[in-house]
Order: C-alpha cells, then structure tokens, then sequence
C-alpha cells in the first residue's frame, strides 16, 4: 500500500511538470515592407525564451524553420553578465509571415559568419568583417609613429569567406599585400586624417573637431551572427569644450551596414555633429552633383574616384530620423545633426564595391533607399504563447 502510494505520488509529480513546462516556442515572423527579406538578423529577448520553456542554465536550445530545418543563432550579451537576446536570421517574401521554432535541443555547428579583432602585429588595427564586408579602425601604436587618424577604414570582398587574419599574415609576412587583389578583393579606400566612411565628428563654426586614434578597444559581443564592440578616445577640443568620445559599432551577418552608437561627453549643453564621408578629390565641391546623393531624410552616399585596375567603391550612411543638413565641407560629404550630449547619437554606414554586385552609383543609391526603409519598418517578431 505504501508503495502504491509513493508510486502514486511520484506519477502526479511527473505529469504536473509535464504540464507546465514546454518542448518547444513558436516565434511567429512577419515582414511589413514591401521589399523581400533575405537573412535578416531578427531579435527575441532570452529571458522570455527560458522562461516559456523552463530552462535551466546549462540547457542549449535550436532554432528551426517550419519546415524542420535548423538555423544559426547567437546568445547576445551586449558586453553584460547575462545573455539579453537571442538572434537568427530570417528570410520572407515582402508582406509575408512565417514561424520559427525555438525548443530544447543540441544545436548544429554552424561557421561563424562575422569576426573582429585587435591587431597589434599591425600597430594596434581593430579589424572587422563579415560574410559580405570589412573594416578597420586605428589604434594607439600607430598614433605613436605619428599617423593620426580616427576615420574608418574600408575593406572589400568578393567573397563570403572571413579573410582579416589571413590579408594581416599574408601581407606581414610579405607573401601578398592586402593592397592587391588577390581573387578574394583588397584594400584601395583612402581614410587619413579625416572621418573616412561614414564616423561622426563635433562641428564648430563650420570646422569638423576631430579626434586621434582609439585608446581601448572592447569586444562585446563576437559572433557568429553579429560583432559588436567599444572604441574609447582620448578627450579633444570642440571650439572651447573638451569632449570625450566613445563609439559602439556593431555588424550583423549579410549586411554591408555597420550600425554605430557615438557618445559624445561634454560640458556643452548641445552639440552639432556631422556624420562624415571623406572625398579624396582635388576639388569636391566641382566634382559633388556627379558623385553624391543627398537626402535630408537620412541618406548621405558618395562614389569615389574610379580606379581602372580596382574599381569603384560605393559608400553611404543612413540617419533614420533623417539630417538637418546636407553638404560638402572640409573635404567630406556631410550630414549635420544636433546631438544632445551624453546620449547615444545612432546610424548605420558601409560600402559597396563595383566589383562585389553593383554596376554603378544609381544601383548603390537604390539599395541605399531599400535599405532605409527596411530599417523603418523592422519584421515584425511575436512569440505565441
């Protein structure tokens, strides 16, 4: 009796968990726009994930199609103690919807799709890339040996393969400069003492404040699906105020935009800063009604000067909440904004090349748009409970 009894009990208290615990979560997707999605990075919020299945803290989870087919996923921290996110890519016909599942299981290995890197066999570069671009920024050792330059640097690919560490040995080694290309692309964007593609600066009466190289570089979160890391400078002078800069930058799988996040810590009550295009030509002014594309509603983009043997580079950035002003100044193609001290002044910049999928600048400035509004109008991301 006393065994049937504590069978009894034991039997009620699997069927009670049972009952409150789930195999698995449906994320039900939908796309909003009017352009297709392919790979798009989707965000759910992990705390919702574990507690809808009840996972303890060493349970892995997948991630499937509808049709039962696994996809890449990465637990996103944004550089805390405690995963925030869960990211996947998701692709969907322009106003369609579909489900993902999320449950309990033992992922697939997937090959990273995103790295970066400091690089101080290379006077301290941090590096950057995924399957469809690169980038660098400058650090401390090279600001020692006199070259100052806080701009970003531009890397491009025809090929979907991570490259930063072999072009860095290759090119050290003096076995293959990353200046040629090699069949996989090459480095040939001009940066030096000027924002480069796409970084933000102060502006005082008409004159970009610009800082030096970065001091610390702080990798949050590295991948598979996304990089996201800190670059902190030194104090500089902004007409009469010091201020102090900090830059969050972060690059998705599949996308030619890296999505940056500037703070700017001054004792001004307001600053005017403007997100910055260098171009390398003798007189830009002249040249600017060929080359650039100007909207105040958040686009800047600018083709540079054809190079026969290389090509052509494509660059933009895009304010969602649009520029106060468009224009060439101080060798760049600008958009100005105000910026309110202390707070994240947020856009995305990147590159396209002639040689990697877009024929000409009318190509490059529709993407441009499409990728505007694809940011204005994100998919939609519902868990159904």
């Amino acid at each position: 009796m006393q065994t049937q009894r504590l069978f009894f009990i034991v039997l009620t208290a699997i069927l009670i968990g049972c009952g409150t615990s789930k195999k698995g979560i449906t994320v039900q997707i939908s796309n909003p726009g009017t352009s297709d999605r392919e790979n798009e990075i989707v965000e759910v919020v992990w705390y919702d994930i574990k507690q809808l299945l009840s996972l303890a803290d060493n349970q892995a989870v997948v991630v499937t199609t509808s049709a039962g087919e696994q996809v890449p996923y990465q637990l996103v921290t944004n550089g805390t103690d405690s995963v925030e996110m869960l990211i996947f890519p998701a692709t969907l016909a322009a106003g369609a919807s579909d489900t993902y599942m999320i449950s309990v299981g033992e992922p697939q290995v997937f090959q990273p799709l995103v790295y970066g890197r400091l690089v101080p066999e290379r006077k301290d570069d941090f590096a950057w890339e995924n399957n469809c671009a690169a980038f660098r920024v400058y650090g401390p050792a090279l600001k020692a040996t006199g070259e100052i330059s806080n701009g970003m640097d531009y890397w491009a690919k025809k090929t979907e393969e991570l490259i930063i560490d072999k072009w860095y040995k290759n090119d050290l080694a003096g076995v293959a400069s990353y200046h040629d290309d090699h069949g996989e692309g090459l480095d040939f964007y001009k940066v030096g003492r000027t924002l480069g593609l796409g970084m933000t600066a102060p502006v005082d009466n008409d004159t970009l404040c610009l800082g030096d190289n970065f001091v610390i570089a702080e990798i949050l979160d590295n991948g598979p699906l996304r990089l996201t890391f800190k670059l902190s400078y030194d104090p500089y002078k902004a007409g009469e105020y010091e201020v102090k800069e900090t830059r969050i930058i972060s690059l998705d799988a599949f996308s030619l935009f890296n999505k940056v996040s500037q703070i700017f810590e001054t004792d001004a009550t307001q600053l005017t800063v403007a997100t910055g295009i260098v171009m390398p030509e003798k007189n830009p002014e002249e040249n600017a009604g060929k080359t650039t594309f100007g909207d105040n509603s958040g686009i800047i983009a600018y083709e540079t000067p054809a190079d026969k043997k290389n090509g052509t580079i494509f660059t933009a950035a895009i304010n969602p909440k649009g520029y106060e002003v468009t224009k060439v100044a101080n060798g760049h193609f600008l958009g100005l904004n105000s910026c309110q001290p202390g707070k994240k002044y947020c856009y995305y910049t990147g590159g396209g090349w002639s040689k990697a999928g877009f024929n000409n600048f009318e190509e490059w400035t529709s993407f441009v748009k499409e990728t505007k509004a694809k940011l204005e109008l994100p998919l939609v991301v519902e868990i159904q409970k």
